[in-house]
């Protein structure tokens, strides 16, 4: 399935949030990205035709089965590119998120596994090379 960064940014959210809250509303939603209410129900109507997120998420935004299978798979993509941009590229955590989410709908999934074995080799490689602190 196809998503474009919004959508990416949207389905992480709701992702996150559910294993913080018991309910979540779509304000909440609103707050965590910084975007208006309305922004934030014509997404859900959006998501709720792609079968992403239950149909009555007026009471409670919750993830269909497909929508959190999406989520899961999603969300370990995005932390490695996370960690590429931030941490090898040195972004900031602002510039991180935004290319990441950027990359991974704008990249094929072959490319996005491939940054992310490349980035688990420099990441083990950097924590190899730092010296190891002695202790007096």
């Amino acid at each position: 399935m196809e998503l474009c960064a919004g959508q990416y940014r949207y389905l992480l959210c709701i992702y996150r949030m559910e294993k913080e809250k018991n309910r979540i509303r779509c304000v909440d939603i609103a707050n965590d990205l910084g975007v208006t209410r309305p922004s934030v129900s014509k997404m859900m109507k959006c998501m709720v035709r792609m079968e992403l997120i239950d149909p009555d998420y007026c009471e409670a935004v919750r993830l269909t089965d497909t929508g959190r299978k999406i989520a899961e798979h999603f969300n370990q993509d995005y932390d490695m590119t996370y960690a590429f941009f931030r941490r090898i590229l040195k972004l900031s955590p602002t510039e991180s998120k935004e290319h990441a989410f950027l990359f991974l709908s704008t990249f094929p999934n072959d490319t996005v596994k491939k940054l992310g074995s490349v980035t688990s080799r420099s990441l083990e490689h950097i924590k190899k090379s730092r010296p190891v602190e002695k202790k007096i």
